[in-house]
This record gives C-alpha cells, sequence and structure tokens, in this order.
C-alpha cells in the first residue's frame, strides 16, 4: 500500500464518521442513523475507496466492515492505524467470532460490534468512542502543562544533584592529579598505582552517574514480545555471578516452570531486574553468611475460572542484612535520590519506570522478620522488592497479553 497522508489535509470538524461497507443497504442505515444524531457522514464501498476519501479529509471516526472485496476491513484498519493515528476505528461484522475480535483489537480498534444493531445500540458505541477521544485530549493538554511546568522545577533539581554527586568525584580526581604532578617517587614505591586507583574509581563513578542519566532521560518505545520471565531473571542473575560469589552471598532461586508468558520488552526488564540485584549486593556489602533470595510465582484469578491464565506474575527479590527506613521506602524510587556514597540515586527509579511502562507495579516490603519459605525461624534483617504484572486471561489463552 503507498497511501501516504498529505501534509495539509483538511478537517471534516467535529463529530464526523465514514462509513465503509460493500452493502449499500447497511450504509445507508448507518448513515440514516447517525446523520439523525447530527454527525457529518460520508460512506465508501470499500477499502480502497475510504483511504482515499481519507487522503483528503479527516475523520474522527472509521466504521468498517471486516468482509469487504479488495480490501477487506482489518486491512483498512492496520493503514488507517498507520497513516491517521488520530482517528478511531469501529469494526462490525455480520459473521464475528472471538478470533477475529481479538485480532482487531490487536491492531488498534476501539470497538468491535455485530451486525445487525439497533440505532441506539450504535449511537451508544459511537458517543462511547467520542467521549474516550476527548478526555483523552483533555488529558494530553493537561499533561503537556504539567510537563512544561515539571521540567523548569526538574532543570533545577537535576543541576543540584550533578554538581553535589560530580563535585566530589572531580575534586578527588584534581587532587590526586596535582599530587602526582608534584611528587617524584622511587620506582618501587605503590604510592602511585594507589593514586592512579583513586582516579580510576572516581572515573568509573562519574561514567556511572551519565550512564544512567542517558537511560532515565532518554524516550524508549517498548519492543514487546511473548517472554519467559524466568529467563530474563536467569540472564539478569548470571550477569552478577560473579560479584555474588565474589561477596560470598548465597543465592537462593524460586522460579517454577508453567508460569504464563508476559508480553514484554525483555532488555529493558532485564536492566530493571538488574538494578534491583545490584542495590540488594550494595546493602549487603561485606557482610557474611547472607542470602539473596529470587523467586517467581503466577497468582491466578480466582474468579475467572473460565480463563485460567488471568491473574498476575509476581516478581521478588529478597536480600537479608540491611533494613530501609520507613521514611525511605518511598523515596528509593524517587530519582536523584540514594544514601550511597557513589550511588547515582537512579537505578531504581529507572526499574519503577521500567515496570509501570509494562502496566506493573512496585512494593517495598523492609524490617524484621524470618523467612519460614525457606527454613529460617530466626529474625533477620529483611528487604524484598516486589513487581506485579497483570496477565489478561481472555488473550493469554489465544498467546497474547495487551499492555
Amino acid at each position: 500500500m503507498t497511501n501516504e497522508k498529505p501534509a495539509d489535509s483538511p478537517s471534516y470538524g467535529q463529530n464526523s464518521v465514514l462509513i465503509v461497507d460493500d452493502e449499500l443497504h447497511t450504509r445507508e442505515i448507518c448513515c440514516d442513523f447517525l446523520e439523525e444524531g447530527q454527525f457529518k457522514v460520508e460512506s465508501a464501498s470499500n477499502g480502497k475507496e475510504a483511504l482515499e476519501i481519507l487522503s483528503k479529509k479527516n475523520f474522527q471516526i472509521l466504521l468498517s466492515d471486516i468482509q469487504m472485496p479488495e480490501m477487506d476491513g482489518i486491512d483498512l484498519l492496520k493503514e488507517s492505524r498507520r497513516l491517521y493515528p488520530e482517528m478511531d476505528v469501529i469494526l462490525m461484522t455480520a459473521y464475528g467470532g472471538l478470533p477475529t475480535a481479538i485480532e482487531a483489537i490487536r491492531f488498534g480498534a476501539y470497538d468491535y460490534i455485530t451486525k445487525p444493531f439497533s440505532r441506539d445500540f450504535l449511537m451508544n458505541r459511537v458517543h462511547k468512542c467520542l467521549e474516550k477521544s476527548e478526555l483523552q485530549k483533555k488529558l494530553k493538554e493537561s499533561q503537556e502543562k504539567l510537563i512544561e511546568q515539571e521540567k523548569l522545577a526538574a532543570l533545577g533539581g537535576v543541576a543540584s544533584w550533578l554538581s553535589h554527586r560530580m563535585r566530589n568525584s572531580l575534586s578527588v580526581i584534581s587532587m590526586c592529579a596535582h599530587y602526582l604532578k608534584g611528587k617524584k617517587y622511587d620506582s618501587n614505591s605503590a604510592e602511585p598505582d594507589e593514586v592512579i586507583g583513586a582516579i580510576i574509581n572516581k572515573t568509573k563513578v562519574l561514567e556511572k552517574i551519565t550512564s544512567d542519566l542517558i537511560t532515565y532521560s532518554r524516550s524508549y518505545v517498548l519492543q514487546k514480545n511473548m517472554e519467559d520471565i524466568n529467563q530474563i531473571l536467569e540472564e539478569a542473575v548470571q550477569s552478577l555471578l560473579v560479584q555474588i560469589q565474589i561477596q560470598k552471598v548465597e543465592l537462593i532461586k524460586k522460579l517454577p516452570e508453567g508460569i504464563p508468558s508476559l508480553a514484554c520488552d525483555p532488555h529493558t526488564l532485564h536492566e530493571a531486574f538488574e538494578n534491583i540485584l545490584v542495590n540488594a549486593l550494595h546493602a549487603i556489602g561485606s557482610q557474611e553468611k547472607e542470602i539473596l533470595f529470587i523467586k517467581s510465582e503466577f497468582v491466578p484469578e480466582i474468579s475467572n475460572e473460565e480463563f485460567p491464565k488471568k491473574g498476575k506474575i509476581i516478581v521478588s527479590i529478597t536480600n537479608s542484612g540491611s533494613i530501609i527506613p520507613p521514611e525511605n521506602r518511598e523515596k528509593i524510587f524517587m530519582p536523584f535520590f540514594t544514601t550511597k556514597e557513589n550511588g547515582s540515586g537512579l537505578g531504581l527509579a529507572i526499574t519503577r519506570r521500567i515496570v509501570e511502562q509494562h502496566g506493573g507495579e512496585v512494593f517495598v516490603e523492609s524490617g524484621e522478620r524470618s523467612l519460614p519459605e525457606l527454613g529460617i525461624k530466626e529474625l533477620k534483617k529483611i528487604t524484598t522488592i516486589s513487581m506485579n504484572f497483570a496477565i489478561t486471561g481472555l488473550l493469554a489463552e489465544c498467546g497474547v497479553n495487551l499492555p
């Protein structure tokens, strides 16, 4: 398909609908219904004709049949969503079924209705579609205003944070460099290596701060596929296995088989899990005989026995040896908050944003408690960060999990 949206398509105004159906009778009925409701209406007999009309005028809603010659409704849906993403699409058919409805929703249809339908039924669906569009428009306007206000406030916050975090590292680097410049050393002296080591360490801190700041500030479009969440967890653990062994931390994993696949971006989710693991290892530090417990589970929604895959996946990462004070438990997910000397304050903020982009939630629980699941009866300092990801049962049964 080579149709392209013109640079300046004239608007057809508010409450405008393009009706597409190869049956004249259906087009006439829909036109009558909508014109009685004060809608501006045009019609087309097939998908190609509809795209030709859309290349000249903008419509709020495209109301299209699915079964049509030359170009069916699904293909028209795909092309119209590509060229005119602001326009809502309602599909209709006399031969509908669950697979067709799912396919329509997957490709961006707002609604799916079955013929024949009454005037009141059609008007109700169209009005709901317009209400949704109006709410989205108002929300977008409010968000744009809020973002503009927050940008100014955030700029001051970032400048202050950067000044504080980077000044310390730069001061150490400068001091070490001047120290090296003004000294003469014995060839057997270890002092130069120690000073150079300090410079390298502080350089790594600056690199980490820069990397996290870029990651947090960038706009990223998720590349979702149906993935095994346990595999992503395993890969995140593997990337830190050497550090886990160096710290002599007892690693315990409980990743059962049979957990439904999740529609997710594996690369960003890996980053989210790794950030939590790094945070846990920092909290353990040099303490001995501490544990790192990684667990996943699927909790089905009991009220939906018809679709047993509906529910939520819970991923939890638990470490012993530290407690987060109550006043800091929400702050740890805020940008630039850190209690670590060399921390960027962005790792857990990045994690929460990634999880929320996947429609999930993040929770923290911290205090003295036992871990009977692991046979630990005595009270220990325990911190658990959990993430919940919803699974939509009807679509999961068909291999689909929409955000």
